[in-house]
């Protein structure tokens, strides 16, 4: 799963890094407060965004990771390289907060603005510190825009490997389990408490695990065959995202069409993101299965340059999300104190992708490099232990 956990070799399916890539980078701009750019990301177009994306595609790659050492090894090997993973992203989350928390705090007392800080949560680091602190590590406190990694963690450590052990066993018993408890999250509003948040988490828990269950068993489908396709559900599928569209209406945005609605804003109700509502639910699953059906693992539109690189960001998730954050709250520094205009909006952008390609790219060639360096010295150790001739 994991916010970085990808397939290898030959399983590799190209699609996933590209979309959770893509998911990526529309995170870092749909961050960044007033952005001209986040007209255009998914949320303008439907009813789920890029958070549903991620984590639909995060359950999709914990299977194709993680599933072998429990059918392998056993499900305490396999749990065990799953809580390893839980471990790297609870440090890489703490380490954001407080990067973000210190960030923060200095631009407030800076340009004399503490909003920088109580806009996104941090201030109760400076209120109440040692509090603030212990909440942070027992992931009640959960600064905007710094809720999603709290989500992948508690998932990981309790709800993954279980999905991971029972599902290539019993697989439509453990989706009715996972969908059990989010119609009991939502009738029941389960939720775990946080420090900003009076109705609990942004992304709940009990709700949330049903997509990454979703995604696993995509996997597990995926991988014994391919997934059913008929023109009904290609149909209802692409009906429902066109319903979504129409729904949404980002034409609306658009001076003088603001009130040009087909369908009103009202009639549909409340579409509760922490808890996953069955509208986001079933745009996000529509989505995923037109993708999964309609494109190949190995479209040669995948191979391409562009294609590469946002597949590069979404295969080092982990640290592009986490730099992501980080530059996306530095250009809304840098666009309320500089200058908002459209130029600059744009330079914001720029800059901000480029770096994320850029790390991408530097990662990759990291791991390039740690490969061969493991190869040439699988390759001296051989040598040494083979008979030496007289």
């Amino acid at each position: 799963m994991s916010i970085g956990a990808t397939s290898s070799g030959a399983q590799r399916d190209l699609r996933i890094d590209f979309f959770r890539g893509l998911a990526l980078l529309f995170i870092f701009i749909d961050h960044v407060p007033n952005n001209v750019l986040a007209r255009f990301t998914l949320c303008n177009f439907g009813f789920a965004d890029a958070a549903e994306v991620f984590v639909l595609l995060a359950g999709f790659s914990a299977f194709l990771a993680y599933q072998r050492s429990f059918e392998s090894a056993g499900f305490r090997a396999g749990a065990s390289r799953v809580l390893d993973r839980v471990r790297d992203i609870y440090v890489w989350h703490l380490a954001l907060v407080a990067i973000c928390a210190i960030g923060l705090t200095l631009a407030a007392g800076w340009f004399e603005n503490p909003m920088y800080a109580r806009n996104i949560g941090v201030h109760v680091f400076g209120e109440t510190p040692a509090r603030a602190t212990v909440l942070a590590a027992t992931l009640v406190n959960q600064p905007n825009m710094l809720n999603i990694l709290p989500l992948y963690i508690v998932l990981m450590l309790i709800w993954v490997p279980f999905v991971l052990w029972l599902l290539p066993r019993r697989p439509w018993q453990m989706l009715f389990l996972s969908a059990g408890i989010w119609v009991a999250a939502n009738v029941l509003q389960l939720n775990l408490p946080s420090q900003q948040e009076p109705q609990g988490w942004v992304f709940n828990p009990f709700a949330w695990q049903l997509l990454i269950t979703i995604g696993a068993l995509a996997a597990h489908v995926s991988r014994l065959e391919a997934i059913p396709s008929s023109r009904v559900a290609l149909a209802l599928a692409a009906g429902y995202v066109a319903f979504a569209f129409l729904a949404v209406a980002p034409w609306t945005q658009i001076a003088g069409l603001e009130a040009a609605r087909v369908i009103p804003r009202d009639l549909l109700g409340q579409m509760s993101r922490s808890y996953l509502s069955p509208w986001r639910l079933a745009h996000i699953v529509a989505l995923g299965y037109l993708a999964m059906t309609l494109l190949s693992p190995k479209s040669p539109w995948l191979t391409h340059a562009w294609a590469r690189g946002v597949g590069r960001c979404g295969r080092h998730s982990l640290e592009i999300f986490c730099l992501g954050t980080v530059l996306s709250l530095t250009g809304w520094v840098v666009l309320a104190e500089a200058d908002d205009g459209l130029v600059a909006q744009i330079l914001v952008n720029t800059i901000g992708i480029g770096i994320l390609w850029g790390t991408a790219w530097a990662l990759s060639q990291r791991s390039r490099d740690v490969g061969f360096g493991q190869i040439i010295r699988k390759q001296l150790s051989d040598w040494r232990s083979q008979p030496q001739r007289a």
